[in-house]
């Protein structure tokens, strides 16, 4: 298995792995095949277009997603070496720039080979993993430990027992990650941090935000679970009145909840006590675009995106937000990225086709939509509705009313504001209202702030309907 070193990186030329020091980078393969394609070719200048002919072979992609994988890069690799490796050539492409050792066979490595995620694990494998990642617990900390202590301040941090913070620091390791397994895995490296030291707020504010993630997400039973983090944030608060982090849950709940104004409260003071906690910002982000402020969604979701770059949820929000505020090949940027960290976050091929769209790129737009629709077995018929207005507006109106057909045959899987613009696109504009009219509590930021609804502005039923959360 060939291998590639450079600085403290090892790059798994097969496996489009990058580790740093022995601990495994979380970056999506696009992104690693970026790297990849740089290095394979040192100290030669890569034009953007071969280098996108290369990534995505597939085409429909902006030259935006490819500037979007260095961001991301040298933004993962900056934080474990301050050396160049990617030089960026105005006009002309993209250049490595640091020193590579000899490629290499894996049974020669000199960093411990990056840890399997537990998820593709089976069950029976899973049961050494704690122990696999305790042996390598000087390895975890010394990479992920200055990111640690940088969200609550060294002072703080020294407090913790030795063994506390120890887990403490592997628990933050799997909430970063922010899978579902990974979040259950740090919950109980965070109720073991509660267990040795009862009296420190940190394990309890641990606690509370990865239970709110776990409510947000929709991984277990979310009512359940944001009652957990209201329990642990109120724990925290009561033991550290300045625990930033414990706020934040307790804003992510009451945005769950669409008590809007005590959300608004609580983020913003989350956000002024941990300047640096990402999922605040995020929330903050989020509760922007619910109150129609697209501008400022879009510009705290960039700084949640700064902080935590390889956050899938944060990367498909931003993407959301960017098309929002008419930022649409950035839209495309963002959500190319949210789909090299997750392939399956098939959702965000509905940013790319809507952003598309708006820049007038329609045939591209329908190939994204069906590439959408074959995906899984809901994206038919939300497919169908997109297409349906897309055909609608460049006058297609047969194969506009065949797609709106499919999308009306299983509206659970539609969202309501796609199809009343199928409708609305088709002139049936007393059957788009009917349909926003029917909403009830479903997600519909586009009410306010999607291009497409410029042609129900002004509608009664329109400037009365309700907003809420995702």
């Amino acid at each position: 298995m060939e291998r590639l070193i450079f600085g403290p990186f090892e790059l798994d030329v097969e496996r489009l792995i990058l580790s740093a020091e022995g601990t495994q980078l979380a970056l999506g393969p696009k992104v690693v095949e970026t790297l990849l394609a740089l290095a394979e070719r040192p100290g030669e200048i890569l034009a953007k277009g071969e280098l996108l002919a290369r990534i995505w072979p597939e085409g429909f992609i902006e030259e935006a997603s490819l500037s979007q994988n260095v961001y991301v890069l040298r933004k993962a690799m900056r934080a474990h070496w301050d050396g160049e490796v990617i030089e960026t050539l105005p006009r002309r492409g993209y250049r490595f720039v640091a020193p590579i050792a000899a490629p290499r066979a894996a049974q020669e490595a000199a960093f411990a080979p990056p840890l399997p995620s537990s998820a593709s694990l089976p069950v029976a494998q899973r049961r050494w993993l704690p122990s696999v990642i305790a042996l390598a617990a000087a390895l975890v900390l010394g990479a992920f430990g200055l990111r640690v202590l940088a969200l609550r301040g060294d002072a703080q941090t020294s407090l913790l027992p030795p063994t506390a913070q120890r887990l403490y620091a592997l628990g933050r390791y799997y909430w970063n990650e922010r899978s579902q397994t990974s979040l259950l895995r740090s919950l109980s490296y965070f109720h073991r941090v509660v267990t040795l030291a009862p009296r420190d707020p940190r394990g309890y504010e641990a606690l509370a935000s990865a239970e709110a993630m776990m409510g947000d997400y929709g991984y277990g039973a979310p009512s359940l679970d944001f009652a957990a983090a209201g329990l642990y944030a109120k724990k925290a608060i009561a033991l550290d009145p300045s625990a930033g982090e414990a706020y934040a849950a307790l804003g992510a709940i009451a945005l769950d909840r669409r008590h809007f104004q005590s959300a608004n409260r609580l983020l913003e003071r989350a956000v002024r006590l941990t300047p640096k906690d990402a999922p605040a910002r995020e929330w903050l982000g989020i509760l922007r675009l619910n109150d129609g402020d697209a501008a400022a969604g879009y510009r705290d979701l960039r700084v949640a995106a700064r902080l935590d770059p390889l956050s899938t949820a944060t990367t498909a929000w931003l993407a959301q937000a960017a098309y929002f505020d008419r930022h649409f090949h950035q839209a495309i940027a963002y959500a190319h990225q949210a789909l090299d960290l997750d392939p399956h976050g098939f959702d965000n091929l509905t940013t790319v086709g809507l952003a598309q769209e708006a820049l007038g790129k329609n045939h591209r737009a329908a190939v994204t939509f069906e590439a959408f629709s074959k995906r899984c077995a809901s994206c038919r018929n939300e497919g169908a509705a997109l297409l349906a207005d897309l055909y609608a507006r460049e006058g297609k109106r047969t194969l506009a009313r065949h797609e709106l057909a499919l999308a009306r045959a299983d509206v659970h899987d539609v969202g309501r504001d796609d199809l009343a613009f199928a409708f609305a696109a088709l002139g049936k504009r007393g059957s788009a209202l009917a349909v926003l009219a029917h909403a009830g509590t479903a997600t519909h930021l586009a009410f306010e702030m999607d291009p497409r609804f410029d042609t129900l502005r002004g509608f009664p039923l329109y400037r009365s309907a309700p907003r809420v959360s995702s």
